[in-house]
């Protein structure tokens, strides 16, 4: 996996208006069969430490997060999906209609893009757009092990 410096973008439009969350961390990339594979760890003082692994296919894109909130959840577009969400205060269950989904890769990068309309245990949460940009950037890994830094 290649090193890579990620940069999340959401926009949240809900019933309290439009929220813009933008984000940045260290991660890796790597390209298997046509699948792409997107690693990195948010570190946030609020929720602690997030790790999320984006594997996107041609058609679909699924994103794997760990740490203060846990799923597994794989966004088609046109298409109403289920799963579970586990967070401290206990487990929901998370639908959501995928709108738009899209990537892209050039040289040293890529993204991705998708957004959908998320229902967490019954209750409408929103429209999110997500947009996830990433970039090559080399670092010293050795540097990574003194911290406790390493995706």
């Amino acid at each position: 996996m290649v090193p890579v410096r990620v940069r999340v973008f959401s926009t949240i439009t809900g019933e309290a208006g439009v929220d813009r969350i933008r984000r940045e961390a260290k991660g890796r990339f790597a390209e298997k069969m046509g699948e792409w594979v997107l690693r990195y760890v948010e570190s946030g003082e609020e929720d602690g430490e997030m790790r999320t692994t984006v594997r996107a296919r041609e058609d679909s894109i699924t994103v794997i997060r760990s740490g203060g909130l846990d799923f597994r959840h794989t966004y088609r577009p046109g298409r109403r999906d289920a799963s579970r969400v586990h967070t401290p205060a206990g487990e929901a269950e998370m639908e959501v209609k995928t709108l738009d989904y899209r990537r892209r890769r050039w040289e040293g990068g890529g993204e991705f893009r998708f957004s959908y309309e998320l229902r967490l245990g019954g209750e409408h949460l929103g429209t999110y757009a997500l947009h996830i940009q990433w970039r090559e950037e080399p670092w010293d890994d050795r540097a990574d092990e003194n911290t406790g830094d390493t995706p």
